[in-house]
């Protein structure tokens, strides 16, 4: 597995590429194919959302440090990620009040999403 060490602590591109292709894809699998209401766009808003805030701060993510058992990394790292998603000011998006409610619903649907990832990626 990729040693960031051995590159003087900065990720690999590719390494890095490759992880948000693989979580940007189990979003898309997960994303409303027929959003044909408010609530679901506001899903797929979130979702999204989530997506962009992960590419953002991957590198705050320490997803190529082997140093702690599996089931410890595991959990940290969903904790990390719940907290960026918690964290996440949401203004008023111009949007109904079922939208903004699929939004959080997204948001919170992603947490599960980045389990998944996590444990394939880990």
């Amino acid at each position: 597995m990729f040693d960031p060490k051995a590159r003087g602590q900065n990720l690999d591109t590719q390494e890095i590429e490759y992880a948000i292709r693989k979580f940007n894809n189990l979003i898309d699998k997960n994303k409303e194919k027929l959003a044909y209401s408010d609530f679901k766009e506001g899903v797929n808003k979130g979702l999204d959302i989530a997506r962009y805030n992960f590419g953002d701060h991957i590198e705050k993510f320490d997803l190529f440090s082997s140093k702690e058992n599996q089931t410890t990394k595991i959990q940290n790292l969903q904790n990390e990620y719940n907290l960026l998603i918690d964290t996440l000011k949401i203004g008023k998006p111009g949007c109904s009040a079922d939208c903004l409610e699929g939004i959080y619903e997204g948001l919170e649907k992603s947490k599960i999403i980045f389990g998944e990832f996590i444990k394939e990626f880990v």
